[in-house]
């Protein structure tokens, strides 16, 4: 995880293991993009499941306990609960269609998951102290500005996706591709409005 602050706020980055997870069998079973935010497409491109693997499950089931598991994700997230323990298979007794599935694929899925925790680590840490640096130059404008842009902390959660864009998700979290950064403008056409709501909500407390 890479930190700044300021002035009564801060701002973090990492990625999401069990994000990862949870996008990795979306993409596996080839579920329709759902949940809110709705991500893009993760890459590298994961390779969908066969017919022959699906047969049995009801995609329309599927999809509604994917959706409840990655509803009970962006809450944790948004609570500031940290996941770093692998999932319990009981714990989606009330979702069997997921719970085959996550069984089924389960030695992929954590490979595949592990993987871009080590390309993270390796590659993209660099990227995040240029990422935070950005965000926090950004509240520094607006403080210069003489905006008030205290007392929050700013959450940005880093995935592989293929989509180069940022998903606010209220409080005070963003998803965003690993490679938004690398685009300079559009880097700032997503976070600067999101600084600015953030700033504004805090100085009308």
């Amino acid at each position: 995880m890479v930190k700044d602050s300021g002035s009564g706020w801060s701002v973090s980055a990492d990625t999401h293991k069990e994000m990862l997870l949870a996008l990795y069998i979306r993409d596996l079973a080839a579920i329709e993009s759902c949940g809110s935010p709705s991500l893009a497409a993760l890459s590298p491109k994961v390779k969908p499941a066969s017919e022959h693997e699906m047969a049995g499950h009801s995609i329309g089931e599927l999809r509604q306990e994917w959706q409840s598991w990655w509803e009970r994700i962006i809450s944790e997230t948004d609570q500031g609960i940290d996941i770093h323990e692998e999932p319990d298979f009981a714990d989606f007794s009330d979702s069997p269609s997921l719970q085959h599935l996550l069984r089924a694929h389960y030695g992929s899925a954590y490979t595949w998951t592990q993987n871009r925790l080590g390309e993270y680590r390796d590659v993209c840490l660099g990227d995040s102290n240029e990422l935070v640096a950005k965000v926090a130059q950004l509240l520094a404008v607006r403080e210069l500005e003489g905006t008030y842009t205290g007392d929050f902390h700013l959450k940005l959660v880093e995935l592989p996706l293929a989509e180069r864009r940022a998903w606010f998700v209220e409080p005070d979290t963003v998803i965003l591709s690993q490679e938004l950064i690398r685009d300079a403008t559009l880097f700032h056409s997503y976070l600067q409005p999101i600084v600015d709501l953030l700033s504004q909500a805090v100085e009308g407390r």
